[in-house]
């Protein structure tokens, strides 16, 4: 289970708002503290919700005499969630207005306290496919204390693109932000495909995966 965890992580971890961001951060001043913060502040939430979905997975299973039904029943639930957050992100309908001055996320990225706010803000609803990466951890039969350190490492993994950029700013700030650019354009014009690639992908899996073990 814990290989599957971890490819449904890098499946989670196409999250194009969020690389935009980190990116943004190199454009200013206090580059290494900021993008610290923001990368931070984004591992701190994403551990901490999912150590709690994680024990909420472990009670349900605990409580039940039926767990494998219901284990199939979450992984055909949230394969479904995630192809719909597919075809959302396929169908984004028409553009908003473009509001004059600066956006609300570029006020946040110009403070240091505001850019961890940025960073739980994007990251506070869980995604269906970090759901599912959740469930396969607890779904194995090692103790929460393992389990807890595996979720470290699959939180690791979901956030590797804005860790590497992190990193890269961290060391050359400068010379970061003028080759980060390029790839921020890059995510723009091909974020949104990878995104819905990666949801609609893992969806039909949990589904195939979930069907799989009701038959079983």
């Amino acid at each position: 289970m814990l290989p599957e965890a971890f490819s449904i992580a890098l499946a989670a971890s196409i999250y194009p708002p969020a690389v935009a961001a980190v990116i943004a951060l190199g454009r200013g001043t206090d580059v290494r503290l900021r993008v610290l913060l923001f990368v931070l502040a984004a591992l701190v939430t994403v551990y901490v919700e999912g150590a709690i979905i994680l024990l909420v997975f472990g009670s349900v299973d605990a409580s039940s005499g039926t767990k494998l039904s219901i284990s199939a029943g979450l992984s055909i639930a949230i394969g479904l969630v995630a192809l719909y957050v597919a075809w959302r992100l396929a169908h984004p309908g028409p553009p908003k207005p473009k509001t004059k001055g600066p956006s609300r996320t570029d006020r946040y990225l110009e403070n240091r306290r505001l850019v961890m706010v940025l960073g739980v803000t994007l990251y506070i609803l869980p995604s269906p496919v970090y759901l599912a990466a959740i469930k396969a951890v607890a779904d194995t039969n090692i103790s929460t204390t393992q389990q807890l350190a595996y979720l470290a490492a699959v939180v690791i993994v979901m956030l590797w693109l804005i860790e590497v950029p992190m990193a890269i700013l961290l060391a050359a700030p400068a010379r970061g932000s003028a080759m980060l650019e390029s790839i921020n354009a890059w995510f723009r014009r091909h974020g949104r495909t990878v995104a819905v690639v990666a949801a609609a992908a893992a969806g039909v899996y949990l589904i195939v995966v979930g069907i799989v073990d009701a038959a079983g």
